[in-house]
């Protein structure tokens, strides 16, 4: 594999540490939810530490397979290119792996995405957990109160295209 997938991998690890770290902890900024309903918070709070602590795991299998597979294993090529036939490569073992050979790269595979499925099932749960938790009317209020004050201001920078100053200045 690439050394760009292999920092990713590390990447990804250390992402899942954090969560794992805010779900065992309960502290962090995965918990900063703005208007949750009154008197859930506490009843958020634990719900989601339980699903941090799960998708930390989750995500940790995940990018361990990973980083074991390319650990374990390389691309190589097995059979040359000749005239007639294309080069085979296989993933070949680059240790003896002993009474762990089970470990094939197709189990580090079957193993990642099944991590993966997980993580992802997890994060849509925290979704629509959220969702029932946050209070829409306490939402609306205050977007509509930020859509007032910014009301005649752009996000976007314009002084580039803004010329008509410049047309006064000169007159």
């Amino acid at each position: 594999m690439s050394n760009s997938f292999a920092m990713f991998d590390w990447l990804l690890l250390a992402i899942s540490a954090y969560v794992l770290y805010a779900g065992i902890t309960g502290k962090g900024r995965l918990y900063n939810v703005e208007n949750i309903k009154a008197g859930q918070e506490e009843t958020f709070k634990a719900l989601s530490r339980r699903i941090y602590i799960y998708l930390g795991v989750a995500m940790v299998i995940n990018s361990a397979a990973s980083i074991l597979r390319n650990l374990f294993y390389t691309y190589q090529e097995v059979t040359p290119a000749t005239d007639t036939t294309a080069a085979v490569f296989e993933m070949v073992a680059t240790r003896d792996l002993g009474v762990f050979s089970f470990l094939t790269p197709q189990a580090f595979d079957i193993i990642s995405y099944v991590a993966l499925a997980i993580t992802l099932g997890l994060i849509v749960l925290l979704v629509i957990k959220m969702r029932k938790f946050i209070d829409k009317e306490a939402q609306a209020k205050r977007s509509a109160s930020a859509g007032a004050a910014k009301k005649g201001t752009s996000s976007m920078p314009s002084s580039a295209f803004n010329f008509d100053d410049e047309d006064k200045k000169a007159k």
